[in-house]
């Protein structure tokens, strides 16, 4: 098998041909750290790696299969982690420069849990210092590269930038983002991978450098579907609903152009393409109106953010002298000119806001969307005081919706364009049972 090869089938494939003895765990932990070496420095993917550990642990788990078995479909499989859960004995960098100096004392308790499945943990991911960003930049340590743009510097998506980089390169199979405001789903669709935003609380943040406790989740990012299934089962609090059984989507929703605007047109024409691929499927594909714009649910859950941002970091960004990307020092400044009353009412309008929105979206239908207004631009184009990319996203964030962003085509540079599908909370296997169809609907094309 080439070496290239070893990173890029599906997780399930992976394990049977270590389950055949056709691969180890350590010969594929060696692939891909030689695949780290030779092009991640350039894609600036990586702020560490594990090299030395990941290959101890790989050859234990080797000797494990031989001698007790398998824990499952994720024995032996390496996995990148965003820099802003604990690792015990690592410093948490929260893609920050000045966020910590001291080693982590414990694991993550999501991070313990990909252990105790039997993932390996490769190495820490760059991101958006904070996590407060949907470009994908990082002026304090560098911003990744779009791996789909060989000779110029397109903009990964943020904040989980280094993740989505390191699995649309072929570094890794799969890595954990984080999704506050669309963190984990905005870089997969510029990167043109499956990104998962969970629900709050399905998946444990215990051991996670805080952007916004209300809004924060973790999600896997990976090349297929099924392989964001596998390991969203590992990383889920509760086991419920984690395998393949379960409920159907029976109406898929569909919004207007107006509803998106502005827009570009190349999404524009993978949305209705996307849309005819849905229906042809046999489903029902209806219009909805929502009860507010897409910009009303960026702006509280904005106000949400940096509020709860602000709180947690001011020590940091109130001294003119601690050196921070400028950009997300003046985004978490906002929440300082947001008052306890303004928060408590948008807290309150929120909760009433959840409760409603299931009767226009009820359990068992999807809305689909695209996942951002752009395809990703050249990092020298963007305008950091503007926001676009998560204009779509935050509305799932806001009402504790869970999400899925799948590649559904690419612009005329070659860029990814990304499908978002969002359910109701807790309605994680539906999304994926949904996406897997349109995934092989794309592979039969």
């Amino acid at each position: 098998m080439h070496e290239n090869d070893r990173v890029t089938p599906p997780i399930r494939v992976l394990a049977q041909q270590m389950s055949e003895g056709r691969l180890s765990s350590v010969a594929f932990v060696k692939a891909c750290l030689r695949r780290i070496e030779t092009t991640g420095s350039a894609l600036h993917a990586f702020v560490r790696v594990y090299a030395e550990s990941a290959l101890q642990r790989a050859e234990a788990l080797d000797a494990e299969r031989a001698l007790k078995g398998v824990r499952g479909p994720l024995h032996g499989i390496p996995v990148a982690v965003k820099d802003l859960a604990d690792v015990e004995g690592d410093v948490t960098g929260f893609g920050s420069r000045v966020y910590a100096t001291a080693p982590a004392l414990r694991t993550a308790a999501f991070v313990r849990r990909l252990e105790d499945a039997g993932m390996i943990v490769i190495g820490k991911t760059q991101m958006v210092e904070f996590a407060f960003g949907s470009w994908g930049t990082n002026h304090a340590l560098g911003t990744p590269r779009n791996p789909h743009a060989a000779d110029r510097h397109f903009v990964p998506g943020g904040s989980s930038s280094g993740s989505a980089v390191a699995v649309a390169a072929g570094l890794v199979p799969a890595a954990i983002g984080t999704d506050t405001g669309g963190s984990v789903r905005i870089p997969a669709a510029l990167c043109g991978i499956v990104g998962l935003k969970t629900t709050i609380g399905a998946v444990s943040t215990d051991g996670v450098a805080p952007l916004s406790p209300t809004l924060d989740t973790i999600g896997p990012m990976t090349r297929y579907v099924d392989d964001a299934r596998l390991i969203f089962g590992a990383l889920r609090s509760t086991t419920e609903a984690s395998g393949r059984n379960g409920r159907e989507a029976v109406r898929v929703r569909r919004v207007g152009r107006d509803a998106l605007e502005p827009l570009d047109e190349q999404v524009w024409s993978a949305y209705e393409d996307a849309l005819e691929r849905i229906a042809r499927l046999g489903l029902e594909v209806a219009p909805v109106t929502l009860p507010r714009s897409f910009a009303d649910y960026q702006r509280d859950s904005g106000m949400i953010m940096a509020y709860e941002a602000y709180a947690a970091l001011h020590r940091l960004v109130d001294d003119p002298e601690t050196p921070l990307d400028p950009f997300v020092r003046a985004r978490v400044m906002q929440g300082a000119t947001i008052s306890d009353e303004t928060m408590a009412a948008i807290r309150r309008e929120r909760d009433v806001a959840i409760k409603a929105f299931g009767t226009v979206l009820p359990r068992g239908e999807i809305l689909v969307l695209p996942t951002t207004p752009y395809p990703a631009r050249p990092l020298a184009e963007v305008d950091e005081s503007t926001f676009p990319m998560s204009r779509f996203t935050r509305i799932a964030n806001h009402l504790d919706l869970c999400g899925l962003s799948i590649p559904c085509g690419r612009a005329d540079n070659g860029m990814p364009i990304g499908l978002q599908l969002v359910a109701a909370g807790g309605a994680e296997h539906m999304l994926l049972t949904f996406a897997e169809r349109l995934e092989e609907c794309a592979d039969a094309a």
